[in-house]
């Protein structure tokens, strides 16, 4: 066998080697190798001699990359349906209903407390316009409980005012000559 150069990676050239032992030295198929009576460095796969050193690989393209998806999130809708983008979790409102509750009117508060329990549930499960309608209901009985207990107080300050003034127009007393 002949003896050949080859260059490195730092691009230098190195030999001579016998042909049979360049793989020993790191030479790979497409390292560039010369030997006399070449007119120019060619790639050592090239020369018939070391063919058989450097049998042909067949190069298989990297898989394509897979798209990126945008940052959204996707619910399971069933086994027979594709995922869909989940819409954003509406406000279930259990702190406007606790505060009505406490606050204002306890039977419609109770009511908002447990329409706004329900919506995280129905939302988590992928019925988003179910959670949307109980969320609005949550807000609605709020607000009833909100006025009703306002209304109330009035009704409330007017009929102990109407109580006060019919008590102290029947008690006798004249309060002009006080």
């Amino acid at each position: 066998m002949r003896q050949y150069y080859y260059l490195s990676p730092q691009n230098e050239q190195v030999g001579p080697v016998d042909g049979s032992q360049l793989t020993a030295y790191g030479v790979t198929a497409t390292t560039m190798v010369w030997t006399q009576g070449m007119p120019q460095w060619v790639p050592a796969n090239t020369v018939d001699e070391l063919r058989p050193y450097f049998p042909p690989t067949t190069s298989v393209p990297p898989p394509a990359a897979a798209p990126v998806p945008q940052s959204v999130t996707y619910i399971q809708t069933g086994p027979a349906y594709p995922q869909q983008p989940m819409m954003p979790k509406p406000n279930n409102h259990m702190v406007m209903a606790v505060l009505a509750t406490i606050f204002c009117c306890l039977p419609t508060g109770i009511i908002a407390i447990i329409y706004a329990s329900k919506v995280d549930g129905l939302y988590v499960a992928g019925n988003y316009a179910e959670a949307q309608s109980k969320a609005n209901s949550a807000r609605n009985w709020s607000i009833i409980s909100a006025v009703g207990a306002v209304i109330g107080s009035i009704i409330y300050v007017l009929f102990y005012a109407g109580a006060l003034a019919t008590a102290i127009g029947t008690s006798g007393i004249d309060f002009n000559n006080l």
